[in-house]
């Protein structure tokens, strides 16, 4: 029964995923790996301060699937991690507790947070978590201690997890220290000397292509200076949070009383709350939101056999479970809220869909070989450049007003307009204040040397477009 209440649940999923909800596309994973596959290269002529994982796995499933449409194509990669995560959280669950309801009740909240935290497609936190999560899957499976296969897979796992993102490395050391620990040193040395292997080979990779010191700055050297703005907790977000997280402390109470092997579980949750900071987004929830998902599985499970003895509950349970149900309204209207459809309409990519018209006029006025630039590039607007087929001329960069404060940012694009100009420029006129001042001065040049061909008014959440030509 509890196998068929959980397919039930991953059709629901895939349908709602693939044509109700509306998570945006990140240029990481769809205009980065779409430059890559056309000869640009990952910290060399693009300059990207995330870890490069995701957009490798994106380059390598266009190249795969070259004819079907990049914002399709990582719907459908989405689609099916928010899938595979399901069923990892169901069965990791189960593990821990021999139980299919507690596997099922913790899908079942991660099938309910999920959509108002995981708002971009396939983002770098979310695969963070499920490399992780993974991990402890394979961990905690058999109640003997692991052999030296499954701490290979631990360890290779953990290592792709940094590959994916930066911060996965404080996993990666709380999980050496674990099992150096509980399991013993051989252990921690097959683990650690796995967990590197992946990092390693990157890192040898990058060093034969010349782009490791381009590497280490852009991902380490620019993160650590405080360069990048950071974004304050909001009191919203922070209510998510808390009521998300409810059942996080009651869990570890449990599994420090009964089941002290269990907390490993809980540190990786700690350790995936840190992608939160600098920039408390809800995208970043993702980082430990599969965790929180096993956790609370498990404590429900655990309330909800204790339900069949309602008559001779004592008063500190009768509160508890009134104090439950209040928190069990809140999860059902802030899950609810996040299947509200947008202007857009049901199952629209944002970030992607609402350039629909712009996209169609300037294919209509390009010409073979045309090179494309925008101002300011976001995580949204460097969609135009698989959707018009236009590379950039010269190195490519976002355009957030951090990416210009390293002084030869705005020097290199400078001389390389100079010499070879890009054919177009759209400017998105109502956020040039988050480029600003850095792409003040490019905006000089399309000021002296373009000219304005058209302009598309009240793009859903970027205002006006304004497209600029090279003057002959």
């Amino acid at each position: 029964m509890t196998r068929r209440w959980l397919l039930l649940l991953l059709i629901a999923q895939c349908l709602t995923q693939l044509f109700w909800l509306s998570p945006a596309a990140h240029s990481g994973q769809v205009a980065i790996p779409w430059m890559m596959n056309r000869g640009m290269r990952l910290f060399g002529d693009i300059w990207e301060q995330h870890a490069p994982g995701s957009s490798l796995l994106g380059a390598a499933a266009q190249a795969l699937l070259p004819m079907m449409d990049p914002g399709l194509l990582v719907k459908l990669l989405n689609t099916a991690l928010v899938l595979a995560l399901t069923l990892l959280i169901f069965q990791l669950a189960k593990t821990l507790s021999g139980s299919d309801s507690a596997g099922m009740l913790a899908a079942l909240v991660w099938a309910w947070w999920a959509p108002v935290y995981g708002n971009v497609m396939l983002y770098f936190d979310t695969l963070l978590a499920t490399c992780v999560l993974l991990a402890l899957l394979i961990y905690y499976r058999g109640s003997s201690a692991p052999s030296r296969r499954r701490y290979i897979a631990i360890g290779l796992l953990m290592g792709a997890a940094a590959i994916f993102k930066q911060q996965a490395w404080l996993a990666v050391g709380i999980v050496g220290i674990w099992l150096a620990l509980w399991e013993g040193r051989r252990s921690w040395l097959i683990y650690a000397i796995s967990a590197l292997a992946l990092p390693l080979l990157q890192w040898l990779i990058l060093a034969g292509q010349g782009l490791f010191d381009s590497y280490i700055y852009w991902n380490w050297t620019f993160n650590l200076a405080g360069i990048m703005d950071g974004v304050p907790l909001d009191g919203d977000f922070f209510r998510k949070l808390l009521m998300s997280n409810m059942l996080v402390m009651p869990f570890a109470l449990l599994a420090w009383r009964a089941e002290r092997r269990q907390l490993l579980l809980a540190l990786m949750w700690l350790a995936g709350l840190v992608v939160l900071w600098p920039r408390f987004g809800e995208i970043h929830a993702m980082g430990h939101l599969p965790f929180t998902a096993v956790m609370s599985g498990l404590v429900i499970a655990k309330i909800w056999s204790q339900l069949g003895a309602y008559r001779e509950w004592d008063l500190p349970r009768i509160v508890l479970m009134g104090l439950g149900l209040s928190v069990a309204v809140g999860w059902l209207w802030t899950g609810a809220v996040s299947y509200i459809p947008t202007r857009l309409g049901p199952g629209a990519a944002l970030g992607y869909d609402e350039f629909d018209q712009l996209v169609d006029a300037l294919n209509a006025a390009k010409a073979d070989g045309d090179t494309l630039f925008v101002l300011p590039e976001t995580d949204s607007t460097p969609q135009l450049h698989p959707r018009t087929d236009m590379l950039p001329p010269g190195s490519w960069i976002k355009g957030w007003r951090w990416y210009f404060r390293p002084d030869f940012v705005l020097e290199r694009l400078i001389a390389e307009w100079e010499t070879d100009p890009p054919t177009w420029v759209v400017v998105f006129s109502d956020h040039i204040v988050s480029g600003s001042p850095g792409i003040l001065a490019l905006l000089d040049i399309v000021r002296d040397r373009y000219e304005l061909r058209f302009s598309i008014t009240d793009i859903f959440d970027h205002g006006a477009a304004e497209v600029y030509r090279l003057r002959a």
